[in-house]
């Protein structure tokens, strides 16, 4: 994954370069170089199995960066070979679905993975907001919109698109069941100027999953938001909110639940 190779720790280029059986300059060189074959190794059954079941939990051993590379890359490698998927379709229920099309798009590109690896991560180690809000609390970043200088705004904006992919993508099981609030709605819709219909179907209990429906129209909008042009990876996440909470999905159900890495988000 692009970039990756440059956010690992020195313990995390110790583990993984034993683990792959190179040196640890040979590693760097495959990922800065050739960042496709960091992605292959990563997605190594030997070495996911090495990282994952290492003595001791895998968060206490390597960073969350590397943690969630192994996982993301062996999730996308999974798709990738995929017929179907098991879709989300209500709490703690699932469905085969043959719409895998746009799954295997989404992590076909380096970007939108590293992307996604860089979330999971931020959130396993959250830096504090740059205002005292709760940061996993929708509501109350909102609430600091309008009292902050614009660059303090826009990282707020960007902020709530990472947890409402966050929240849709780790947890819909608590989130994609519940229609939001009209209280909730006009509040979270009006950061970022809905209309009132736009902000009505925000809470549309009428939907078979009103809470992800909700989330994914909100995360895009404050992705796009905060995106001044420059984040082109942030424009093209916008525009593929609900293939990235798909993937996060997949990858919840087929390796974070199983690892119980106790999120702050999840009590």
């Amino acid at each position: 994954m692009r970039g990756l190779i440059d956010q690992l720790t020195d313990r995390d280029l110790t583990t993984l370069a034993d683990v792959a059986g190179m040196s640890r300059e040979e590693l760097v060189e495959l990922g800065t170089h050739k960042p496709w074959r960091l992605r292959e190794l990563l997605a190594e059954d030997e070495v996911r199995d090495a990282i994952l079941n290492r003595q001791g939990h895998p968060a206490n051993a390597v960073s969350p960066m590397l943690l969630f590379g192994v996982l993301l890359a062996s999730t996308a490698a999974d798709l990738m070979a995929a017929k179907y998927v098991h879709d989300w379709v209500g709490p703690s229920s699932r469905l085969p679905v043959w719409d895998v099309e746009p799954l295997q798009d989404f992590v076909s590109d380096l970007g939108r993975v590293g992307f996604l690896t860089r979330l999971l991560a931020s959130f396993a180690t959250p830096t504090p907001p740059p205002v005292p809000a709760n940061p996993f609390d929708l509501r109350s970043m909102v609430a600091w919109l309008d009292q902050v200088e614009p660059a303090d705004r826009t990282l707020i904006l960007r902020r709530l698109g990472d947890l409402a992919l966050f929240l849709s993508g780790v947890f819909p099981d608590r989130t994609g069941s519940h229609p939001l609030r009209p209280i909730d709605a006009q509040r979270l819709g009006s950061s970022i100027g809905m209309t009132s219909d736009q902000i009505l179907a925000l809470c549309d209990s009428a939907s078979l999953s009103p809470g992800l429906d909700a989330l994914e129209t909100l995360g895009s909008r404050w992705y796009e938001a905060s995106s001044d042009g420059s984040e082109v990876v942030v424009r093209d996440i916008a525009n593929r909110f609900r293939q990235a909470r798909r993937v996060l999905n997949q990858l919840a159900d087929s390796h974070l639940y199983r690892l119980d890495l106790s999120w702050p988000a999840a009590g």
